[in-house]
């Protein structure tokens, strides 16, 4: 105890000396140990094996070739990094001129193989976010901008929140971008070069030739169809992109190309969304593709599924061979201030979850000019082959830049060609029309995919045909939907190819899948699901009675399959929905086989004009509830209405042009009798119009028949017009069927007092209705909901649907009606000869011909069409 209390005593009276004497030894260990000869000749050794891995493995990613997982690491060192800068360095120092590069360590890879591997639908071939579940968010430094703030509170993924604060710090610190980048254009301010079509073009014009990437996504496969129809010769390439989401269509397009050598699907797909980087970053790699897959080609297109040539492509060919040397890029045509600032090109946005999230502002590079407009393009070989293999510092400086830039294809190539000493190639014309009725089309209808209000094109209608007649020269215009309206296609097809000879079938049918088996039934809403289910069951029903089909003898179909559905348009006007299924018999025996048949189910009316005498009745033309609203077309994307009880009905009401304007009651009427909503709004002034109302009700809605009623202003004494909508209970819950949760959504509502999701007071008008509550009704709808599958579920669902939809005809998908006796089983008690109509005879049948937009054989002119 005396020895402890003295060694207290003395480390008290002496411890600053003795900790000043500990850091000098530790000082003086360091120093020895950095100085040995041993481990310094260790240090250059290990840097030496490290950066020869780092050659190896850019030699061998160069190649297309992936290095064993054994390589990965050296010493602890990760060399296949590519944020590290050796790796990058011994990259770049190897890739000769055969890698594009989006900046900032994200690899794009381009095998030099001619020929691209066909595309593996499961294989994930191009930089998409690799989501681990055990991924910490660990933020560098303290955010401070607002706008990454909020940015990161909202980012669903963790990785997604340290993306975007990893590009927030280094904003804080000023090292996101540079500060100036070099401008290497002769001319101090932008510069246009003139290309007026000729007023003869010269014979002895080279005709150059055209790569044509397409970018596409979505289900209107018949439409890509006819756009390739028309385009295709077989002196150009055809490059396509299939949006990693758009599944069906990738099968559909892959199956029709095989056919044509110049025609190729990339092997990577992704997920763009509308103003992401990824757009640029799709752009880039398939340029890249193209300049390593065909080496003849003088001129890059890019189209979507939406455009369609207006003039020949022999003229399109002599005039981009008259300027061969030129950039075709539209410019905004405002002030550049205006245009930036519209733009959001001030501000830094990063992409992740599939989101353009913003973080905050910047300033603009110094030295050079911020130009932009429309991201679709026509540029000549020379430049496209820079923009992937350039190595001047504007250019790597700008894919920098672009890659934290909303809507980055609209302004990157711009930009670039404007600043470098290819600014005497750009031609302020992209080559196309586009339709904009900014009124409709700048509604911020992207805000849940990127934090700002954006706008976009409308399709073109006969009516904007006026729009063509330009001055410039134009060869393309966008955007055209058959399934909005397939007439104006027709008009440009028959005038630019020749009219189709009398008698032609198909040409004023339309048919668009929307549900396609191969995608699982998760692909689509539940809803949807249910709606297609009851289909083939009420179509099946109907050929039974019709062909006297009997359950007790074995012999009556029976759904075995669901394998396709697709919208069915004639003459502009929404016609049904087709069901393509495979039925089998309800007691098969080994000999009998499965039956293709293709269902046809059309919608019933549902409104009713009650007083025409009324203000309403003299102007209202119809109206239909329904969800999915396109507010730039005006229509509901639905099709007649698809409602199920998590959906969020709207009422759409077409008006006609008359001297007076006036306000309109709606009452909106639960399947109780109970009043569930009631709205006021103005006509449209006196034009002709549209009106859409969202109907404001808690969700689960109660499934059964709805009513909308409409009233002049508050005068509930008169019923002026009714329609009625269905909400259809479920039989899946995310594409299962005997969910537990299907009890509580078919339920709907239980309280009155809660139907109303906007909390408006309904006792005046409830009053004045007096309305009586169905209360049988009621206990029918618990008694049915507690039904999770089978029969008494179907036979409730198909009940609901059966008041709205109803089955017109069932055809046979077969060569010859023969197949029909050999299906049947040997147990009937009598055969069925009476087979039902072959689906290739039937002109209602997506299996009937449709010339317009079928592919076929390249005739002796190099042409399909």
């Amino acid at each position: 105890m005396g020895l402890t209390r003295s060694l207290k005593r003395i480390y008290r009276k002496w411890k600053i000396i003795v900790f000043i004497l500990g850091i000098v030894l530790l000082v003086q260990f360091l120093l020895i140990l950095n100085s040995s000869p041993g481990l310094e000749e260790e240090q250059l050794r290990r840097a030496k094996e490290i950066q020869v891995k780092h050659q190896q493995v850019a030699n061998a990613v160069l190649q297309g070739k992936r290095p064993h997982l054994e390589n990965a690491y050296l010493n602890g060192i990760d060399i296949l990094n590519p944020k590290d800068p050796k790796f990058r360095e011994e990259f770049l120092k190897h890739s000769d001129n055969r890698v594009g590069i989006l900046e900032d360590g994200d690899l794009k890879i381009n095998n030099e193989n001619k020929d691209i591997a066909p595309p593996s639908f499961e294989d994930d071939q191009f930089e998409e976010a690799i989501f681990d579940e055990n991924f910490k968010f660990n933020p560098v430094c303290e955010v401070t901008l607002k706008d990454a703030q909020s940015a990161i509170s909202r980012a669903k993924s963790q990785q997604c929140k340290q993306t975007i604060s990893d590009v927030a710090c280094k904003m804080q610190g000023n090292s996101l971008f540079p500060e100036s980048m070099p401008r290497t254009c002769p001319h101090d301010f932008k510069f246009a070069a003139e290309a007026p079509i000729p007023a003869h073009f010269s014979d002895n014009l080279k005709p150059i030739r055209i790569c044509y990437i397409l970018v596409v996504h979505g289900r209107a496969f018949r439409q890509f169809r006819r756009l390739l129809r028309v385009l295709y010769h077989r002196d150009h390439y055809y490059y396509i992109h299939v949006d990693k989401r758009s599944d069906y269509l990738l099968r559909e397009i892959v199956k029709e190309t095989a056919q044509y050598p110049n025609v190729k699907v990339a092997p990577w797909r992704m997920a763009t969304i509308w103003g992401g980087s990824s757009l640029l970053q799709m752009l880039l790699h398939a340029l890249t593709d193209v300049l390593s897959l065909w080496t003849d080609w003088d001129f890059f297109i890019n189209l979507s599924a939406l455009d369609f040539p207006i003039e020949h492509n022999d003229k399109l060919i002599k005039f981009l061979s008259t300027y061969h040397d030129k950039n075709f890029m539209k410019s905004h045509g405002r002030e550049d201030e205006k245009f930036i600032r519209k733009q959001g090109l001030n501000r830094v946005f990063v992409e992740c979850d599939q989101h353009m999230w913003r973080l905050g502002e910047r300033e603009l590079p110094k030295g050079i000019t911020v130009n932009g407009g429309s991201d679709w393009v026509a540029m000549n070989r020379r430049f496209c082959e820079h923009i992937i293999r350039g190595k001047d510092k504007l250019l790597a400086d700008l894919k920098h830049w672009y890659r934290y830039t909303l809507l980055p294809a609209e302004s990157f190539f711009h930009t670039y060609a404007q600043n470098s000493d290819k600014c005497e190639s750009f031609v302020d014309n992209n080559l196309r029309v586009t339709n904009w009725n900014r009124a409709r089309g700048c509604k911020c209808q992207y805000k849940h995919i990127v934090d700002w209000c954006g706008c976009s094109p409308n399709d073109f209608f006969p009516s904007d045909l006026v729009r063509l007649q330009t001055t410039r020269p134009v060869f393309f215009a966008r955007k055209f939907e058959e399934i909005i309206n397939q007439e104006v296609v027709n008009h440009l097809d028959f005038k630019l190819y020749g009219e189709y000879p009398p008698g032609t079938p198909g040409l004023q049918s339309y048919w668009e899948s929307c549900y396609d088996n191969a995608d699982g039934p998760t692909s689509i809403s539940d809803s949807r699901l249910t709606h297609y289910a009851s289909f083939t069951r009420i179509g099946l029903s109907m050929l039974n009675h019709q062909l006297a089909l009997h359950s007790s003898d074995g012999c009556q179909l029976v759904v075995k399959k669901l394998n396709q559905v697709e919208i069915y348009k004639r003459s502009e006007e929404f016609v049904g929905y087709l069901a393509t299924i495979d039925a089998s018999w309800k007691k098969p025996d080994p000999n009998s086989a499965d039956i293709k048949l293709q269902v046809f189910i059309s919608p019933r009316t549902t409104f009713r004009m009650i007083d025409s005498n009324s203000q309403i009745g003299h102007r209202l033309e119809g109206a239909v509830v329904g969800t999915e609203w396109d507010v730039k077309e005006l229509t509901l994307r639905d099709w007649r209405g698809v409602i199920g009880p998590n959906d969020e009905p709207r009422l759409v009401a077409r008006w006609r042009k008359s001297d007076e304007d006036f306000v309109v009651t709606i009452v909106v009427v639960d399947p109780l009798n109970v009043v569930a909503d009631y709205n006021d709004f103005r006509t449209p002034s006196k034009a002709a119009g549209v009106t859409e109302t969202p109907l404001s009700l808690r969700k689960p809605l109660r499934p059964g028949r709805w009513v909308v009623r409409f009233y002049v202003q508050r005068q509930f004494q008169q019923v002026c017009a009714e329609v009625d909508f269905y909400v259809t209970p479920l039989e899946f819950v995310e594409g299962r069927a005997g969910d537990t949760k299907l009890s509580e959504y078919n339920r709907g509502v239980e309280d009155d007092g809660q139907l109303n999701a906007a909390n408006r007071n309904l006792y005046s008008v409830r009053t004045t209705l007096s309305l009586t509550k169905d209360l049988q009704a009621a206990r029918d709808l618990v008694s049915s909901s507690l039904s999770l599958m089978g029969t008494k579920l179907h036979s409730w669902v198909d009940g609901i649907l059966g008041s709205m939809w109803q089955a017109k005809d069932v055809c046979l998908i077969s060569t010859s009606p023969e197949s029909w006796q050999k299906s049947q089983p040997g147990g009937c008690d009598q055969r069925h000869d009476s087979a039902p109509n072959l689906c290739h005879n039937m002109n209602w049948s997506s299996f009937s011909p449709d010339p317009k937009s079928e592919l076929g054989k390249v005739k002796p002119n190099g042409r399909i069409r």
